[in-house]
């Protein structure tokens, strides 16, 4: 009985013990290191470094908008032709995947978060607002490049085979949520702070960015529906990037991997594959252009010298491109200050109301340029003073004009640039012979995944939009 009433008492011990220690070590369950609740700024910053991604890589084959800068004729490779022969596969997974999801992240967050002062639901507003135009313009590239997309029931996880959306009915819709997006910036009060890759949380630069875009958009939509577009373009002209220092970019970073995605093809490496064509050399060649030492190298025999579009051919025998493209630091451009003033220019020409001067507005465009590049001011001058570039002299109509310096200063932003050659019909540019296309592509073509993984809905808008063909042409391309 004794033994039996020692071990009770033992037991006893033991638990009183263990509830002791229990209670001053139920901190230690808990993991510090883990975050339960995820930083929308990290969502946000990871989506514009895809975006960035998106916009400015050049994988191997043909998978995504960095091909165009082989489509508008800047560059040709001279190895492996799939690029420039237009081989059909593209991808808009990243797009969907890994910005508009994650922008949707940072959203439902901020949606989640309970403001502890009118302050803070001042900047949560400001940051929905930022995370708004960058949903804009991926799913407006989208637009550009497909035509019909999903839209309205894309990122639904529940739903794997999504409709497409009408493109000019989405496009219209984006122009919508842009606006709305603009005026619930207050830029008295911040935004993302570090996480903010672009403008490190200056909210007044995303209100000159979300009309930057506001104005590109309504320009696109100007062949085909003039009266709003015109609407479009007035709004947006009361704030706008004014300089290069408000430039939509975002800049990487000199070691690897945080390094440029056209750096890390081209340099690191070491592909020889890419150099200038003689459509866009020999261009800048009779302009005796000052940005063409920035652009690309000289040949052996110091001059500069392209090859031609689509063929393959010695690599060194032409010109590749110059050492400020080989920086790891090389910035994808967004949207800038000489797409704004093109744009302006343009709008002059179209008679938009309230916007005047179309030769001041081209001449600041090609300033910016070249500004941009570092070109002294006395190379400006002389430059705009050749007959063959002032807008008085130069040839052609206003569009030929600003197509041409557009195509110019449009280098190495490539999506860009085969998007205004679409729309202006400028510079007049032909396929190679064993293309893929008797023309260069009016779009992408739809992802190959589609067919095998969304083969009804992919049909529908195939047929909506004329055929998946390269020769199709989008809505707002009419002429």
């Amino acid at each position: 009985m004794k033994n039996i009433i020692n071990k009770s008492l033992f037991l006893v011990v033991i638990l009183l013990c263990s509830s002791c220690m229990n209670e001053g070590l139920e901190s230690l369950n808990e993991d510090t290191k883990n975050a339960t609740v995820a930083d929308p700024g990290g969502f946000f910053a990871n989506a514009t470094v895809s975006l960035a991604a998106n916009i400015n890589g050049l994988p191997y084959r043909a998978t995504g908008p960095g091909i165009t800068r082989l489509w508008v004729q800047h560059f040709t490779s001279v190895t492996y032709l799939e690029g420039v022969t237009y081989i059909p596969e593209y991808s808009w997974a990243e797009l969907y995947r890994d910005v508009l999801n994650d922008l949707n992240e940072s959203s439902n967050i901020l949606a989640g978060t309970v403001a502890s002062n009118s302050g803070e639901e001042k900047v949560i507003k400001n940051q929905q607002a930022m995370i708004e135009i960058l949903k804009v313009y991926a799913y407006s590239n989208l637009v550009e490049s497909y035509g019909n997309i999903p839209y309205s029931e894309a990122l639904d996880f529940n739903n794997a085979l999504p409709k497409y959306d009408d493109a000019k009915t989405v496009y219209l819709d984006l122009i919508d949520r842009l606006t709305s997006a603009i005026n619930n910036i207050d830029s008295s009060v911040a935004g993302f702070g570090s996480s903010d890759l672009i403008y490190d949380g200056q909210a007044i630069k995303w209100i000159k960015f979300g009309n930057s875009l506001k104005l590109r958009m309504g320009m696109r939509i100007m062949d085909v529906l003039p009266q709003i577009g015109s609407e479009i373009i007035l709004e947006a002209s009361t704030l706008l990037i004014e300089s290069n220092d408000d430039n939509a970019t975002f800049r990487y970073l000199s070691e690897y991997p945080n390094t440029s995605p056209w750096y890390n093809f081209t340099v690191r490496q070491g592909l020889k594959y890419f150099v200038g064509t003689n459509t866009f050399i020999d261009k800048l060649n009779d302009l005796d252009d000052p940005r063409r030492s920035v652009f690309f190298t000289p040949t052996s025999d110091g001059t500069f010298k392209g090859a031609q579009y689509g063929v393959t051919q010695d690599y060194y025998s032409f010109s590749k491109q110059g050492q400020y493209f080989d920086e790891p630091e090389l910035a994808t451009i967004f949207i800038d200050f000489a797409q704004v003033e093109f744009l302006l220019a343009e709008a002059a020409e179209r008679g938009v109301p309230g916007i005047t001067n179309p030769e001041n507005h081209y001449n600041n465009a090609i300033r910016a340029s070249l500004e941009y590049y570092n070109i002294p001011n006395a190379e400006i001058q002389n430059y705009l003073a050749q007959p063959s570039v002032a807008y008085s002299t130069a040839q052609g109509t206003w569009k030929e004009k600003i197509g041409m310096q557009k195509w110019i200063a449009l280098f190495n932003q490539g999506f860009e640039a085969w998007t205004e050659y679409r729309r202006l019909d400028y510079p007049e540019l032909s396929a190679p012979v064993e293309a893929e296309s008797d023309i260069v592509p009016l779009r992408f073509l739809y992802p190959i995944s589609e067919h095998t993984q969304n083969g009804s809905s992919y049909e529908a808008a195939a047929a909506a939009i004329g055929g998946d063909n390269y020769s199709t042409k989008l809505f707002w391309d009419v002429e």
